[in-house]
């Protein structure tokens, strides 16, 4: 029969082009092309191919499946191998996988680790609800949420561990050259000693007569303006021994080297006027000494003046932890005076007294030299002049020399008095000229083979170092993340400086905070308290000890706010002091260990035991109470003997469906993995293991 072509027009297509409608003589079952059914509309379907897709598909049914190209095929492998996650294929960890990043490294250095698409990985985040560019630099929480979507585990690496491995890269390992180090390699070397202090306790006068010269003189309105690090000799049990004091302004650039990992003083001298008494800069100073671990001696001045009173120090001190050793503690107190240089030799010598008694110091000469940059300046006739203190090894006029991010070669060096040094060995602080740029107070330094290693070493810190400066700081501790925290292990003390108004707000504050009931596995510690605005000073002793900063009434000094948020540190107010003990209270119960007990979930008996080859033994059992659960914990009993424990319920089954749990009543075939010892009469028991509430 003719096709009605008024009644049946052919769509404009391949297969029926206007002019050209179907072929009136095509056989039953053969469609023609001019708008058969089979081939359908738009697509490519045709002349005596037409297939069976609907009116947009290629057609194509009279010789089977379209053959695909290689390109077609390696797509659909790639979508088979790799999930979809947010529109697009991405490799996928099993959960297990473990990638390594340095601090702030992009979406692009995670994309190079698993092999994937960086343009993909943006789209993942950007569907988990963060935005980023593929070499935009990001903090370790986001790249921690990407992971767990991925199925991978990052690990951030440490700057320690980050510069370790430049080092390594570089084939300079300072692990290996103290292993390697031995006995006979270890001379003594003399002790590096900070004095520390309240402002105008007479801390650079004390010094000017340790040295004997008046650089107290050269300062403005006689208050340190910079850091000085000077060796002396002094003659004690017969013999002549140096010892190296570094003069700090107050206590803040003894906190920023211990910021940044450099760990430079021995003993820290604690000067404390007689006249004059525990201060707020003394406290701070005996808090940031305690809290480096470093030993004290405390020097109390000005006992030549009227209205001394040094026994009232030692009782002062003694509520800080400092017990003199008149009252049967380990701290040895001196009574100096700066002024008229009374008892100054005792002090040495309690100095020496200590160091023989709590320290070893020594250390190996004959080697390249390291060592930490105390300070540094830039000036204008001698370009970067950098104060190091030696550690280990000599440093040597023409070494090549990296620190922090600043390298050249050593020109020239020179000792406090300005004169020419050749060579400088442990414990030697001199003055160091010959640097690229100004290296930061705390950076370590090092000798290399030669200059070029050095720049190479200097520019690879510097990139580290804007790539890390570039993500966002990730939070040191709060007190949301105290749960996690502990269950990882990384704390499991709650270190607090508390900050308030007046004195007694701050004394209350602390007493009812050490009453709190915690326990044993977790400590609470307040490493300082103090009256007045939360200065950069706390900020950093929070950023050293990880620790929490309570204001109570009083708010941050001028872009103290700023360097809390760039430094990741945690700051709380409170007007009221019953919230505050509230939420250090939870914060403290939210820290405890978990402890745990077995709750029983229910017990089923073996009716039956079916063999499988592929899933082991199967137990056909009735559930005779409460709910067997997939994946729960189970052991066997046998005429009430135990048989198997911590066996965990792999497969469970209604005749042959999966089952996620089977009520009491029920018949259920249950697998336990590996275990196969099961007979008939035997009862399984599930359960699980619930956090106790702690009361």
């Amino acid at each position: 029969m003719m096709p009605n072509r008024t009644e049946r027009p052919a769509p404009a297509g391949r297969g029926g082009a206007p002019g050209r409608p179907g072929a009136p003589g095509s056989a039953p079952g053969r469609p023609g092309a001019g708008g058969a059914p089979a081939g359908g509309g738009f697509g490519k379907g045709g002349r005596g191919r037409g297939g069976t897709q609907g009116a947009f598909g290629k057609g194509g049914a009279g010789r089977g499946k379209q053959r695909k190209s290689k390109r077609a095929k390696r797509q659909e492998l790639e979508q088979m191998s790799a999930p979809s996650l947010g529109g697009v294929s991405v490799p996928r960890g099993d959960g297990n996988t473990v990638v390594r990043l340095r601090r702030g490294s992009s979406i692009t250095d995670f994309a190079d680790k698993i092999e994937a698409n960086p343009a993909a990985l943006v789209t993942v985040l950007f569907h988990l609800g963060e935005m980023a560019t593929a070499t935009q630099s990001l903090d370790e929480d986001t790249f921690e949420l990407l992971g767990v979507e991925l199925g991978y585990k990052i690990q951030v690496v440490s700057p320690e561990d980050e510069e370790r491995e430049l080092l390594d890269s570089f084939d300079i390992d300072l692990d290996a050259e103290l292993e390697a180090e031995g006995e006979d390699d270890l001379e003594k070397r003399p002790a590096v000693v900070t004095v520390m202090g309240h402002v105008d306790h007479g801390k650079t006068r004390l010094l000017d007569a340790i040295r004997n010269t008046q650089v107290g003189e050269g300062e403005h309105g006689g208050i340190t303006q910079h850091i000085g690090a000077y060796q002396i000799d002094f003659q004690h049990d017969d013999r002549e021994r140096k010892i190296t004091f570094i003069d700090t302004p107050g206590h803040e650039a003894f906190t920023a080297m211990r910021a940044r990992g450099a760990k430079v003083t021995d003993i820290a001298i604690l000067v404390v006027a007689a006249d004059d008494g525990v201060m707020p800069q003394t406290v701070e100073a005996l808090n940031h000494a305690q809290a480096a671990g470093v030993p004290i001696v405390v020097a109390v001045n000005k006992i030549d003046k009227d209205g001394a009173n040094p026994e009232k120090i030692r009782g002062q001190l003694t509520e800080y932890g400092l017990v003199p050793e008149e009252y049967g503690g380990d701290t040895m107190f001196v009574d100096v005076s700066a002024r008229e240089s009374l008892h100054i030799d005792d002090l040495l010598s309690a100095v020496l007294l200590t160091a023989d008694a709590a320290l070893d110091l020594r250390a190996n000469p004959n080697k390249d030299a390291r060592g930490i940059a105390i300070e540094a300046n830039l000036d204008k006739g001698r370009g970067a002049v950098a104060t190091v203190l030696v550690q280990s090894g000599t440093l040597r006029v023409g070494d090549a020399i990296v620190a922090g991010s600043a390298h050249g070669r050593v020109r020239a060096m020179f000792d406090e008095d300005g004169a020419s040094v050749i060579e400088a060995e442990p414990s030697r602080p001199v003055q160091v000229l010959g640097l690229s740029t100004v290296p930061r107070a705390g950076d370590t330094f090092l000798v290399t083979d030669d200059e070029r290693t050095a720049r190479q070493i200097a520019e690879k810190r510097e990139a580290a170092d804007r790539n890390a400066a570039l993500a966002k700081r990730r939070k040191r501790i709060s007190l949301e993340d105290f749960d996690k925290a502990v269950a990882e292990g990384k704390v499991d003390t709650l270190n607090l400086i508390l900050k308030g108004d007046v004195s007694g707000a701050v004394e209350a504050l602390e007493d009812s905070l050490l009453k709190i009931d915690v326990g044993e596995d977790v400590q609470l510690r307040v490493i300082h308290r103090g009256v007045g605005a939360i200065t950069q000073n706390d900020v950093n002793l929070a950023t050293v000890d990880n620790a929490i900063i309570i204001g109570f009434n009083v708010k941050p000094a001028e872009r103290v706010a700023e360097l809390a948020e760039r430094e990741g540190v945690d700051m709380r107010f409170y007007s009221v002091i019953y919230a505050a003990i509230d939420d250090i209270e939870l914060a403290l119960k939210g820290m405890l260990k978990p402890e745990y007990e077995e709750a029983q979930l229910g017990t089923a008996e073996i009716r039956e035991i079916f063999r499988s080859s592929k899933y082991g033994n199967i137990a056909g059992s009735i559930v005779r109470s409460g709910t067997i659960r997939r994946n729960s914990k189970a052991r066997v009993t046998r005429d009430g003997k135990l048989i198997g424990d911590n066996l965990t319920v792999d497969s469970l089954k209604r005749f042959k469906d999966d089952a996620t749990e089977v009520r009491e009543g029920f018949e259920c075939g249950i697998g336990l993995g590996s275990f196969n010892d099961l007979k008939e009469g035997d009862i399984i028991e599930t359960f699980e293991m619930r956090e106790k509430p702690r009361v």
